[in-house]
């Protein structure tokens, strides 16, 4: 994708922060009537990065969403149907009510892995999913996100290891809201960029600091949107 954006791709990222906005909005109106089958996770000041990291693909790529990337399933062409019905865990859900949140995926039209619970390890799949791109002779990227707490697992090095060393076409987003679950990244991280993780391996990285940042009373940086 060009740097410069259009004024039709700025109404597009528009559209799809709203529309991803939309309808987290109504599924808490449904988890709060007890429609929602399991917990419900928003991204609620974070739609940007879903939603921008995924329109920024082509149509063949791949990715991996998280359970807070519904952005994303919505860029890649998932409807919001779609989605309500496998939160309430419905007949007619893509997982034919077999399961509930967001671990569905559409391998066969929208190049989309299912999630896994177990956080990191979406990175050496979707790390495997990109060489098997190559291998097969198609020019796609693989991509998935991760969060602060999740760059903390041991498969998150593994995994990045692992696509360093097989110079594989692979984007991670590293997704840091600054805490992990009630754990602030300053209690758990010695570094102030969590990107810095990717020199160990070699792997080219770049940092998007977001605007409207505050200090909290503990001393940590945190997000406006997350207070």
């Amino acid at each position: 994708m060009k740097k410069g954006l259009t004024r039709q791709q700025y109404l597009d990222l528009y559209h799809y922060m709203r529309l991803n906005r939309a309808v987290e909005d109504t599924m808490v109106k449904l988890f709060r009537q007890n429609k929602i089958v399991g917990g419900l996770y928003s991204s609620l000041g974070q739609e940007a990065i879903s939603v921008g990291s995924a329109y920024a693909l082509e149509k063949k790529d791949w990715l991996a969403p998280m359970i807070r990337n519904i952005g994303a399933l919505l860029v890649k062409g998932v409807p919001p149907r779609d989605i309500f019905m496998q939160h309430m865990a419905k007949y007619d859900s893509p997982t034919k009510g077999k399961d509930g949140t967001s671990h569905f995926g559409d391998l066969d039209n929208l190049h989309i892995v299912s999630p896994i619970s177990m956080l990191g390890d979406l990175i050496p799949v979707m790390a495997g999913v990109a060489i098997a791109g190559r291998y097969l002779g198609q020019k796609i990227v693989a991509m998935t996100w991760i969060g602060d707490g999740g760059s903390s697992t041991g498969v998150f090095h593994e995994g990045l290891n692992f696509a360093a060393t097989q110079k594989a076409p692979f984007v991670l987003i590293l997704e840091n809201n600054l805490w992990a679950y009630s754990t602030p990244v300053r209690r758990q991280v010695p570094l102030e960029n969590l990107a810095d993780r990717a020199k160990a391996y070699g792997i080219h990285r770049r940092r998007q600091r977001r605007r409207g940042d505050v200090q909290d009373r503990q001393g940590s940086r945190r997000p406006r949107a997350c207070r």
